[in-house]
């Protein structure tokens, strides 16, 4: 019961990874505020956890964060752990792609991150902690979604920059970043779901296999919580070790 009677926010809390870390918030304790855009998915997470505030909202715009905050402050006055989960990964081809499509992509990725750490900070009990979601393959690249992987290079670095950042240190809010491998979620089944993808992947793991919700929700439970007490602006990547090939 490491969060028991702790404030935690989740954005992209409505399912796979996000929904996953909020099942296992909630087994320890946590009073959950859950954000996403999918009416469906969140009503469905909101059946599975009946205790958990559930609010849609599209991180991307900053009025919607600010809404959410402020749902925040008044239904329980503090936030202990927030998680900036939500992101999007699909990416058209490189001569498709518009500046619309870069706008929407950045904005969910980077700027609903940054808006919604901002947003929280005042809200934030000194001792709180900040998990990012990124991804293990920002520093190496990958062909096919260069600008997926430059938002998540630059979610790193935010939480680096935010973990030294003064504001962030009078209140002694740690602020760290998971960084998920290949795993298997509603948006990579999207992306990867033909079988000889889905082996191919399988294959350049150096613990053969796909990843799930669960592993990577264990993580970013402990960099929320005091068993990572000294441990702010680093990354912990969950990848069966594909980082060290």
């Amino acid at each position: 019961m490491r969060f028991e009677d702790k404030v935690v926010v989740i954005t992209g809390g409505s399912s796979g990874i996000g929904a996953a870390a909020a099942r296992a918030f909630a087994r320890e304790g946590a009073r959950l505020v859950l954000v996403g855009r999918g009416s469906d998915a969140l009503a469905a997470i909101a059946a599975e956890l009946p205790g958990a505030t559930t609010l849609a909202a599209d991180v991307g715009e900053v009025a919607d964060v600010e809404r959410v905050m402020g749902e925040v402050a008044e239904r329980h006055g503090a936030v202990d752990v927030l998680f900036a989960n939500a992101g999007m990964s699909e990416c058209p081809p490189l001569v498709e792609t518009d500046g619309a499509f870069f706008d929407r992509l950045m904005a969910t990725n980077v700027k609903g991150v940054f808006f919604a750490f901002a947003r929280a900070l005042p809200l934030f009990r000194a001792g709180g902690a900040a998990v990012f979601t990124a991804t293990a393959s920002h520093a190496r690249g990958r062909p096919g979604d260069p600008l997926y992987l430059a938002s998540k290079a630059a979610v790193r670095s935010l939480a680096r920059s935010l973990a030294a950042d003064d504001e962030v240190l009078r209140k002694r809010i740690r602020v760290n970043v998971v960084s998920p491998g290949a795993v298997e979620t509603p948006l990579t089944a999207r992306a990867h779901g033909a079988p000889e993808i889905r082996a191919t992947v399988e294959n350049m793991v150096p613990l053969g296999r796909w990843g799930t919700p669960d592993d990577i929700a264990r993580a970013v439970l402990f960099l929320a919580s005091d068993d990572a007490a000294y441990v702010t602006g680093s990354e912990l990547a969950v990848d069966g070790g594909l980082g060290q090939l």
